[in-house]
């Protein structure tokens, strides 16, 4: 039965992956059936093409949920390895040798052979080059003789043809012997006479040979001499390094300590910068040492996700928690370092280290650079020694050695270190002897005033000499602001003393006293001495009474020379005597 449908047609979705037959009665109903067929299809690509995209966006959520989630892991992970490493600062470094290995230091490097990349000139190989082969002899085939016919025994005529060949054959073999026997003798005889040719570019190639040789030697050899030079410098630097610091000269323990705590490894935040200055006489080390800000130990804990925020944010410390925790990393610090000392010097040099744990910052109220030391200690090698650091905690352990701190590290308060060494200042003088040959009847108030300040500094050397200190003059000056310096090591009373030596025959006015005071301040002294041949008046034992000020008269210093052995006395000059001056 036919169809009642002219019309037919079959549409495709490629999206969908689906088609369909389209029937219609009429051109203008098969149009319109595509079209609404085709519509109907599209909101479904739009549907399905939307699903897609929330599918899409709802793994691309949790893909970047899940990396936050790990790199929240990673970044706790490494925040915590941060905070471990402050925490073990001490203990983890218990295991390290710190001796320095003075031959790991020489250099032992070898001086490579010469090699010389160029051949040498071959005489077979330029001449073959020049000349070429040597010409040889042609050689001729020997002629093919025929041979003897049957019919020649009936008929000898053929035999005396034959022969008669042979004989113009063997004439022109003959001949062509000779000729290519003249030829080769000829053009042997031209390719010897180039032999003299041959022979000078071979002694050209050997001269240029030796020449590029001389040169490359010449230029190794200087290479290697001038390496050889610094490699010797080098070494004997080190050996006699090694040396200074065997014999315990000052310079060289310096040295030695100073490369040994550099070779520490800390975590980053922690500079160090050691500045080191030992005294030999007192057999103590004096570190000053850089210490980490709070801002620079880590106070991030973990990286926590938040998921309603979709962001990581950072766990820290409590401020409590942090301040305790940068409590203990300096103290950590101060033991780890002292620790390094001893433990490096093989040479037994030092005997006591005086550690000064210093912080460079900005002033938050004034906006002005500070560098403050917060913590300061002393302790000898046999009481440091005895400590087990493996197991005690760190701020006790300091305390036990007496450090001295101004509350609270992280406030950064600052503190007197218990001894600082500055045996660089460039106002000392080379010290002169006056006390050997002083008599007794040499009048203190009448001497040259400046053999009095290096009298009296040899006076305080020997006083000081018990406690191993030292004591130095200073130069001349206009404001006769100083005249020695004496750097007592002795933990309790000892540091920085500024000492003024009045040749007086005049009570000693009260501004002296206050001068002294200022003085003491600017220098950074523990403790000032005012000496004088005469006396000090009421105003000036007011002054210097509550502070520490040690006021010596002429009957004082009389007596201290008599305590160290010498007889000396003081008779203060009339008026009108031209030495009267107040020197």
């Amino acid at each position: 039965m036919p169809s009642q449908y002219r019309y037919r047609t079959t549409i495709w979705n490629e999206y969908l992956g689906v088609s369909k037959v389209i029937r219609a009665m009429t051109s203008e109903e098969l149009d319109w059936l595509i079209a609404a067929q085709e519509a109907k299809w599209d909101e479904q690509v739009a549907r399905k093409r939307q699903q897609k995209q929330k599918e899409k966006e709802r793994k691309a959520t949790k893909r970047e949920a899940e990396n936050l989630k790990l790199q929240a892991e990673e970044e706790s992970q490494a925040a915590q390895e941060r905070v471990d490493a402050f925490r073990k600062i001490l203990t983890g470094s218990l295991d390290v040798n710190m001796v320095i290995d003075w031959e790991q230091m020489l250099d032992r490097r070898a001086v490579p052979a010469f090699q010389f990349e160029h051949p040498k000139p071959n005489r077979d190989e330029i001449r073959l080059k020049i000349l070429g082969p040597e010409p040889r002899e042609q050689t001729i085939a020997a002629p093919l003789l025929e041979e003897p016919g049957f019919f020649e025994f009936l008929l000898p005529s053929l035999r005396r043809r034959r022969l008669e060949r042979e004989d113009l054959v063997k004439d022109d073999f003959a001949r062509a012997q000779e000729r290519a026997q003249a030829q080769h003798k000829k053009r042997l005889q031209e390719y010897r006479a180039r032999e003299k040719e041959a022979r000078e570019a071979y002694n050209s190639a050997v001269c240029s040979y030796n020449a590029k040789l001389s040169a490359a030697k010449e230029k190794h050899d200087l290479k290697w001499q001038a390496f050889r030079g610094k490699q010797a410098g080098h070494n004997n630097a080190v050996l006699a390094l090694r040396s200074r610091y065997q014999s315990g000269t000052p310079e060289a323990v310096e040295q030695y300590l100073e490369m040994a705590i550099e070779r520490s490894s800390y975590p980053e935040g922690i500079s160090g910068e050691p500045e080191l200055r030992f005294d030999q006489p007192s057999k103590t080390l004096v570190i000053s040492f850089w210490l980490p800000r709070p801002t620079d130990v880590p106070s991030v804990v973990e990286r926590k996700y938040i998921a309603a925020r979709k962001e990581i944010k950072p766990v820290e410390m409590k401020q409590k928690e942090l301040e305790a925790f940068y409590d203990d990393v300096v103290h950590q610090i101060a033991l780890r370092v002292v620790r390094e000392v001893f433990a490096a010097d093989t040479a037994l040099s030092v005997e006591a280290v005086v550690f000064n744990g210093c912080v460079r910052g900005i002033d938050a109220k004034t906006g002005k650079p500070f560098a403050n030391c917060i913590l300061t200690y002393q302790a000898s090698r046999k009481q440091f020694m005895d400590v087990n650091l493996a197991h005690v905690s760190a701020k006790e352990c300091v305390r036990g050695f007496r450090g001295i701190t101004a509350g609270p590290l992280a406030m950064l308060a600052p503190v007197r270190p218990i001894m600082e060494l500055n045996r660089d200042d460039d106002r000392f003088v080379e010290s002169k002897e006056i006390l050997d040959h002083l008599r007794p009847e040499d009048n203190l108030a009448a001497m040259e005033w400046e053999d009095f300040e290096h009298l009296i500094r040899e006076l305080f050397e020997q006083y000081f000499a018990k406690t191993g200190g030292e004591v130095r003059v200073t130069q001349a000056s206009r404001d006769r602001g100083v005249d020695a310096i004496a750097f007592d090591p002795d933990p309790i009373r000892g540091g920085k003393i500024v000492i003024q030596a009045k040749r007086y025959n005049i009570v000693v006015p009260v501004s002296a006293v206050r001068d002294l005071y200022g003085t003491m301040i600017s220098e950074g002294a523990t403790k000032g001495i005012l000496v004088t041949t005469s006396y000090f008046g009421h105003d000036s034992r007011e002054f210097a009474k509550d502070k520490p000020i040690a006021l010596i008269d002429g009957q004082n210093l009389m007596h201290m020379f008599k305590e160290h052995g010498f007889n000396v006395h003081i008779s203060i000059l009339p008026k009108g005597d031209p030495r009267r001056g107040l020197g």
